[in-house]
């Protein structure tokens, strides 16, 4: 069945949408198929403040209706005690409350977006989805986590990048009970950690304070930024650890990364050209990700240049050390920047290195200009031919 099929045969339904990647592209597809729907967001003590402002975002773009309930889910015993299955009782409340405004407006069918991907096995809540008769078209229609955030990507949707994001309960251990303080206390810490530009991460909660999880790829930036994080999360949680075990990814790679590096720089007026060459082959050679030089001019017109380091954001204390070590300068400026990567390949075509990027619906591709040039010296004849006969 594909989802077209499935709106066809609910063409009025009430979507439980909580502003993650899967109910918005649900919701998405609803539009496409003319489907009379309305979004209902259940506000709770589990629900962080920037999912209903992504809810509301995307309900305003698509231009469908959006309901917001608000539902006590720790006035239930059964949910606050938190024991294993806590997810059944928590669900079992909040889709009860949407079945029945949902039957109020008017609507008969519930869906929600549970993917082909998820495992139930695993999800006590599904069976709570079962006994309340909630449909979930993506499940219905193959749809998995990879295929929705695609399909997503080419619809224009900004959430089809989103990580996934379990509720605040899940930091809670198990039969810890849930109070709304320690509720609050995680979302305060999770929302200073994304200040700080971690992104897809977990702040669980731990009998001595607070355990921080990231994806392998932020690790180092765990530890280069450890006193801002302590200083945010000391207060709210006490003790701070870090789980060596890196966390998976829940949000796509797509072939792109994101990562911090520092950019070093410092002016120099009273080096030789040939000096500074040399001072940059030294921080090439100790691993700078890239070295430059741009013009510049100072005080009383004097002309000078601005030296520029590329360098890991955990390696940035080394790299001013050797800037301080190899330049006449008597300071160093460092700012810590994001970026996204495109993934990279070098494949050989002819005898002459490609080097390929891609990611994010782009793929690039470039010869490597030595190789072009030494087949060219060969063969004795223009860089251009060399280019064009190869495909390059």
């Amino acid at each position: 069945m594909e989802l077209a099929d499935f709106w066809r045969e609910h063409p009025s339904a009430a979507v439980a949408f909580s502003g993650g990647a899967d109910s918005a592209f649900l919701l998405w597809s609803a539009c496409q198929a003319g489907a009379d729907v309305r979004a209902y967001f259940v506000r709770s003590a589990f629900q962080p403040a920037f999912e209903l402002a992504d809810a509301e975002r995307l309900a305003a773009q698509l231009g469908v209706p959006l309901t917001v309930l608000e539902v006590d889910v720790l006035a239930d015993p059964q949910v606050a005690a938190n024991p294993p299955d806590r997810c059944y009782h928590c669900k079992r409340r909040l889709f009860a409350a949407v079945l029945e405004r949902a039957a109020r407006d008017g609507y008969r069918v519930v869906v929600d977006g549970t993917n082909a991907s998820d495992d139930l096995s695993d999800r006590p809540g599904a069976r709570a989805l079962a006994e309340l008769a909630v449909l979930s078209p993506l499940r219905l229609c193959g749809l998995t986590k990879a295929e929705v955030r695609r399909r997503s990507r080419e619809a224009g949707l900004f959430t089809w990048d989103k990580p996934a994001y379990a509720c605040l309960a899940t930091r809670v251990p198990a039969g810890r009970p849930l109070t709304a303080a320690d509720l609050r206390r995680v979302e305060a810490g999770e929302t200073a950690l994304a200040g700080l530009g971690f992104r897809d991460f977990r702040l669980r909660l731990t009998a001595e304070g607070g355990k921080l999880q990231v994806p392998e790829d932020q690790l180092p930036r765990v530890l280069a930024r450890r006193p801002e994080i302590l200083e945010a999360l000391a207060p709210l949680v006490g003790a701070v650890t870090l789980d060596l075990v890196p966390r998976p990814r829940t949000a796509p790679a797509d072939g792109a990364r994101e990562d911090c590096v520092a950019e070093l720089r410092c002016n120099l007026d009273d080096m030789t050209g040939e000096d500074i060459a040399f001072a940059a082959e030294r921080l090439l050679a100790a691993g700078a990700l890239d070295v430059w030089t741009t013009p510049i001019a100072m005080k009383k017109g004097r002309p000078a240049v601005l030296l520029t380091c590329l360098c890991r954001e955990a390696e940035q204390a080394r790299f001013t050390d050797l800037l301080l070590c190899h330049t006449t300068t008597l300071g160093v400026r460092r700012t810590v920047c994001e970026r996204t990567c495109l993934a990279r390949t070098v494949e050989t075509r002819d005898g002459i290195r490609v080097k390929t990027a891609s990611g994010r619906g782009v793929t690039k591709a470039k010869a490597e200009f030595e190789d072009l040039a030494d087949a060219a010296r060969r063969e004795d004849r223009p860089l251009a031919d060399i280019r064009r006969e190869r495909g390059l």
